[in-house]
């Protein structure tokens, strides 16, 4: 009956907020921590990773603008996928020559890991930088590859 009037989800109650920050921190734990395989969530922080599949190969793009490829390290161990990385802030000289009033870059060293699926083959993967764009093919194994057989004539 009230809830014609108020919505509980929007309305200042502390009760509501607490139900509110639950529920988004269950999502949050639930969307990364059940994460099994190449194709699932990995969360959303720094940097984003899209991943995409065709017949032949895996694509995983990962968005770390201002990094080069010396600041990058990618391997594959075990079935998994690591992506490493380092960003420096700014120089402490910089810093100490000027006030900073806000900062949003992210600065500092990240690891990203991906479960890869067992139709990979882990000794053709190749890792290329672009822009930003660590751009990572995931080559199927050949026997896994759909195969297209020609039809002929009796």
């Amino acid at each position: 009956m009230w809830f014609d009037l108020i919505d509980p989800w929007d309305a200042d109650f502390s009760f509501f907020n607490e139900l509110n920050w639950l529920r988004s921190n269950l999502e949050s734990w639930a969307s990364g921590a059940l994460a099994r395989d190449l194709r699932a969530h990995t969360g959303g922080r720094f940097p984003l990773i899209n991943v995409g599949e065709t017949d032949q190969e895996f694509k995983v793009y990962v968005f770390a603008p201002g990094m080069d490829q010396k600041d990058l390290e990618v391997r594959i161990q075990d079935n998994l996928l690591t992506i490493e990385g380092k960003r420096e802030t700014l120089a402490e000289k910089d810093l100490q020559e000027s006030t900073v009033y806000r900062q949003e870059r992210f600065s500092g060293e990240f690891v990203k890991t991906l479960s890869l699926p067992d139709s990979v083959n882990p000794e053709s993967i190749e890792a290329r930088v672009k822009n930003g764009i660590v751009t990572i093919t995931l080559p199927k194994k050949a026997a896994l590859q759909p195969k297209r057989i020609e039809v002929r004539a009796a």
